[in-house]
């Protein structure tokens, strides 16, 4: 036969919810991690295209100075000069794409650029309103060509000679070296020179910007990383984290269950210690209580026949009968015999001293209702207990005082059983230096015209009950000076005073 299992089988269903908040903290810490994971390579990118880009701009500007030293030791142009350094820079930084030289002539400005195939070439002349205002020799400026992704950067060498190099700002970045899922611009104020868009897919953007260390090219740089949510959740290390928050959450219930497993039966087996010395001393008690009444009602016969005995043998004496006086005398001496035995019996079983000890009256309630819950839940019993807060001890035989406890109850629960809305209630607390004890229920109660023998020992109003043990409550409740009453209230309403200690 196939027999089919909720899933997940090997997690309780009442642990699912753990498991599920172990695991959505599993993952989120997961994320975290890989978030600042990525928080950090994109720093440690950042730092190191900052640097890159750094030793870039300050080559141009080694360019610069260069290229005008070489200008000014040229009177005339185009000069071979000039051409030789242009040819040799482009050759190993093709980044810069142009280079030329200014001649301002009155309204206009004469262009001659370097580094062609075919040698100088003088291009279209420019408007001096086209040119940056450059004050004194060694002044820069920088413009931005965004519809060429590029830059120019003006020099003034001399008095209306001006160098300008032109940068490919696309050619700065190195882009086949960006790593996938980042997006990079470069811009020159307002400017933007060169932006690359990572077609990637992202659920989170982190971005990070940076300007250039150099003052005569103000580049801004832009760099921004997606997370994906592969990224954040990889498949390869989210589940090896939920199986092993499952296998910790089932570990874990497994210890609960079996820690509990352990109190219930640690508590199980206090029980069965606690019940059995109160049987025991029930059946002790109720031996005593019977022994004492067996007793009590064979002394006054005892003593009759020993008195009689003694009369027949002194009437005897006139007669001298010998038999007579032998079965008198056996008959006085078996009377003392059986006398003696029952005192000895009535003062082993009832004349012990009771153990008195001081307890919190709560631990001692609890303790005897313990013993009663389980067999009153099997019977639907509602037991009601309320137990006042404020502290009381009371010094009692904590035995006796919870075999009282106990008769109570099961007297009261078989007052009820089988009644719809059974219901025993407990209510104690201090009250006037006492230690009240009140134990009702909600059944037929007591006939008013018994209620005054119904602590008389043998006197019991139930078909197979012995009348012991409500006697046997009063006389353990005396011991230790306290009272107990009862009155019909709905049901048999039972009172217990006991002289009450104060707090522990």
């Amino acid at each position: 036969m196939t027999r089919y299992f909720p899933f997940p089988r090997f997690i309780p269903l009442g642990s699912l919810s753990i498991w599920l908040a172990t695991a959505v903290l599993a993952v989120a810490l997961l994320a975290a991690f890989q978030y600042r994971s990525g928080l950090a390579q994109l720093s440690d990118w950042t730092r190191g295209t900052d640097t890159f880009l750094a030793e870039k701009l300050a080559q141009h500007d080694a360019h610069m100075t260069a290229l005008a030293a070489v200008i000014r030791m040229s009177p005339t142009e185009p000069s071979a000069s000039v051409q030789g350094l242009v040819e040799s820079i482009t050759a190993f930084y093709p980044r810069v794409t142009d280079i030329a030289t200014i001649h301002i002539d009155g309204a206009n400005a004469h262009v001659i650029a370097y580094g062609r195939p075919q040698g100088p070439t003088v291009e279209a002349d420019l408007s001096i309103g086209d040119l940056p205002k450059l004050g004194k020799p060694g002044e820069t400026a920088v413009r931005p060509i965004p519809e060429r992704h590029a830059y120019d950067i003006y020099k003034l060498v001399e008095a209306g000679r001006l160098l300008r190099l032109r940068i490919n700002a696309a050619a700065l970045l190195a882009t086949d070296n960006v790593p996938p899922g980042y997006s990079v611009s470069l811009s020159l104020g307002d400017a933007v020179l060169f932006s690359r868009v990572s077609d990637q897919a992202s659920i989170v953007d982190v971005k990070s910007s940076l300007s250039a260390s150099n003052p005569g090219q103000p580049l801004h740089l832009s760099i921004s990383e997606g997370f994906s949510l592969g990224e954040l959740f990889p498949f390869s290390l989210v589940l090896p984290l939920l199986l092993g928050s499952a296998a910790a959450v089932w570990f874990g219930v497994q210890y609960r269950n079996a820690r509990r497993e352990k109190r219930r039966q640690e508590r199980r087996a206090t029980l069965l210690e606690q019940e059995t010395r109160l049987a025991h001393a029930g059946r002790v008690n109720a031996l005593g209580e019977m022994a004492s009444g067996i007793a009590h009602e064979l002394t006054q016969p005892i003593a009759a026949i020993l008195s009689q005995s003694q009369a027949a043998r002194r009437a005897l004496t006139l007669d001298r009968t010998d038999i007579l006086e032998q079965a008198l005398d056996a008959n006085i001496r078996e009377a003392k015999r059986a006398g003696d035995i029952l005192g000895r019996m009535r003062a082993y079983i009832s004349g012990a001293e009771a153990r008195i000890e001081r307890v919190a009256l709560s631990e001692a309630l609890h303790g005897a209702l313990r013993l009663v819950e389980a067999d009153l839940a099997q019977q639907a019993i509602a037991l009601d207990v309320v137990i006042a807060d404020a502290p009381c001890v009371v010094a009692i035989d904590l035995i006796s005082f919870q075999q009282v406890i106990h008769n109570l109850i099961r007297n009261a629960a078989d007052a009820v059983s089988g009644q719809p809305d059974a219901r025993i209630t407990l209510r104690a607390g201090p009250q006037n230096a006492q230690a009240i004890i009140v134990i009702a229920d909600n059944g037929p109660g007591i006939d008013a015209n018994l209620l005054d023998r119904i602590f008389e020992p043998f006197f019991t109003t139930k078909p197979d009950g012995m009348g012991l043990g409500l006697p046997l409550c009063v006389r353990l409740i005396e011991k230790v000076d306290g009272t107990i009453d009862v009155r019909n209230h709905g049901g048999a309403c039972f009172t217990i005073r006991l002289p009450a200690g104060g707090a522990a």
